[in-house]
């Protein structure tokens, strides 16, 4: 019943049979078999079917959320078994926003799997508004996420740590080089920021706001790496963690400054859903957590800057 089940899912989910026989390696007429027998032994039709779309009936719909539900206790059930045998390798599902995931999280499951090395940690790397929405949908043990709270009463959301955010560019640029910044040098400048659902980005955007500038030349990346590296061309400037730039101000190829009368941080927190089970893989984590300090605090030579012209 569970693989039948996980058919169904699949293919609400999906709203098509073929993207679902693609996801589950199967063929779309072994998906539609799968889906007519379970409205044959339930007695209801569960999918309105056309040329164009699939989609759910309302008992269609009852049925969805009631099968999220059963699916998600079994995996729990399955895992409980698992943690019974000691020896026996325990999964933990764990989500990162870009930046976190990228500079920070290597160096804690690295000291994690060093305490634990029966568990596996599988790792998902997506922007905030992503891991959130994984966490909502316990599709993840623990996600870690940049800037602000996630929303619902289903979330616990706690800070790991914060660092400031300092403004990029070319070492020789006017806005490195001197010791004010001009707002009016700042909002003509091309723009090489994160893209909407990034935590990143919505400290960018509160930093438009309080210089009170709106930047025309923007262009949206999906990665601090490709920014980076677009800025050291000098295809732009950018607002970044300390941590992100760090080792590239060490070899000179990026230029950093922080605002003094703007000090912005990059927040860093980790969230679970409030779920009355959580795995042991998972709470041993968030107990490590809780005890686990940065190795090495982020030291960026930048100078000071302020935008007050």
């Amino acid at each position: 019943m569970d693989h039948k089940l996980e058919i169904f899912v699949t293919t609400a989910e999906q709203k098509s049979f073929t993207r679902a026989a693609e996801l589950l390696h199967m063929t779309p007429s072994a998906i539609s078999l799968s889906i007519k027998a379970l409205e044959n032994k339930l007695g209801v039709r569960l999918f309105e079917r056309s040329n164009k779309y699939v989609q759910l009936t309302e008992a269609g719909q009852v049925m969805y959320a009631q099968s999220k539900e059963i699916l998600l206790k079994y995996d729990q059930l399955k895992l409980a078994l698992t943690e019974l045998e000691p020896s026996t390798a325990m999964p933990l599902s764990i989500g990162a926003a870009y930046t976190f995931g990228e500079y920070f999280l290597p160096g804690i499951i690295y000291a994690f799997s060093k305490r634990h090395p029966n568990i596996t940690p599988n790792i998902t790397i997506h922007n905030s508004k992503t891991i959130i929405e994984q966490i909502h949908k316990q599709e993840l043990d623990i996600g870690f996420i940049v800037e602000g709270e996630a929303s619902g009463s289903d979330v616990d959301t706690k800070l790991f740590t914060e660092e400031e955010m300092v403004i990029i560019a070319r070492p020789n640029h006017p806005i490195i080089r001197h010791s004010q910044v001009d707002r009016r040098l700042l909002e003509a400048e091309t723009w090489i920021i994160r893209e909407p659902g990034s935590g990143t980005r919505d400290v960018t955007d509160k930093l438009f706001a309080q210089l009170g500038i709106a930047p025309k030349k923007v262009m949206s990346f999906g990665s601090s790496q490709t920014i980076k590296e677009s800025v050291a061309l000098g295809l732009g400037i950018s607002y970044l963690s300390e941590s992100t730039v760090k080792s590239e101000t060490k070899t000179g190829s990026i230029g950093a400054i922080t605002l003094a009368d703007f000090p912005n941080k990059s927040r860093f927190h980790y969230i679970t859903h409030r779920a009355s089970f959580h795995t042991q893989a998972a709470q041993l984590f968030l107990d490590f957590l809780d005890s686990y300090v940065l190795d090495e605090k982020v030291s960026v030579h930048t100078k000071k800057g302020v935008a007050d012209k």
